[in-house]
């Protein structure tokens, strides 16, 4: 049987950017049906929102640093968004070439479990006011309160 010891220190790692001078220019390119936030993990683990409602379609540049990474997020649904099939991106090194050519990353949407894909169908549907009212259990009503912002890094 796999174990998840893995998985469960990658949890209890705290994801925050790492001092660096190593230049990356990003170009995120929403490739997803939805609009999307753009979030730089600052040295304290806190969230800095760069952009939000980029529309499908649309790209933002942005010049960051090796060991700065980024998360995304939906932007009225707050559902994780994922980037090359992962939910946090870490800048790769600019090559030194002048002028600069940005690395191109799409962001898409995750495959979401059937659990998380109701959860969200749900949220859509029925206003928060409401969710008691739901003949469903309990964990499940405890589970559309709470956003799901877990973040794992693999």
């Amino acid at each position: 049987m796999p174990s998840n010891e893995g998985n469960q220190a990658n949890r209890d790692r705290k994801l925050v950017s790492g001092p660096s001078l190593v230049h990356s220019f990003t170009r995120f390119i929403n490739k997803s049906d939805r609009c999307a936030d753009i979030i730089w993990i600052d040295y304290e683990g806190k969230r800095v929102t760069y952009t939000t409602d980029l529309r499908p379609g649309e790209f933002f540049d942005v010049n960051t640093f090796v060991g700065h990474p980024w998360i995304f997020r939906d932007s009225l649904a707050r559902d994780k968004l994922t980037v090359r099939c992962k939910e946090v991106y870490f800048p790769t090194p600019w090559n030194g070439d002048w002028p600069p050519q940005r690395t191109t990353i799409n962001i898409g949407i995750p495959v979401y479990t059937l659990r998380e894909r109701c959860l969200q169908v749900i949220r859509q549907l029925v206003p928060r006011s409401q969710y008691d009212l739901l003949e469903i259990p309990k964990t499940l009503k405890f589970e559309l309160e709470e956003e799901d912002d877990e973040i794992i890094i693999s």
